[in-house]
């Protein structure tokens, strides 16, 4: 009975430190741009960034933090017959960062006062 008393406490700590570290992953840093790739597609489902200096091409669930004082960047998915094209703008970012993600993009409800300013399917 003592050594489950004992479990119990490290259980609860364990579930403590997962849940924690499972709410902060995709908070962005301040001052901060962060892009994640939330697509569930099965296929055709990686998006390329670039703002910043910065080029990456992100799987699901991949993220990609721009350099502090970005204000533009852009987002390609490329499809079988097709590539959408976004170009994004955002206002000078004080404090909290912004978490940005494709269909926030694509409909042009993005956080922090940023707006998708050219959409192009080609």
């Amino acid at each position: 009975m003592h050594q489950f008393k004992q479990l119990i406490p490290l259980a609860l700590l364990l579930t403590i430190a997962f849940t924690l570290s499972a709410c902060g992953g995709d908070r962005p840093p301040d001052d901060r741009i962060m892009v994640k790739n939330d697509s569930q597609d099965s296929s055709y489902n990686v998006i390329t960034v670039s703002g910043g200096g910065k080029f990456a091409s992100l799987k699901p669930g991949e993220k990609l933090v721009l350099p502090a004082g970005t204000k533009n960047f852009s987002v390609e998915r490329r499809y079988k017959d097709y590539t959408r094209s976004y170009s994004v703008t955002c206002p000078p970012i004080k404090g909290r960062g912004i978490l940005v993600k494709l269909i926030d993009i694509h409909v042009n409800r993005i956080a922090g006062g940023c707006e998708t300013v050219r959409a192009t399917k080609e």
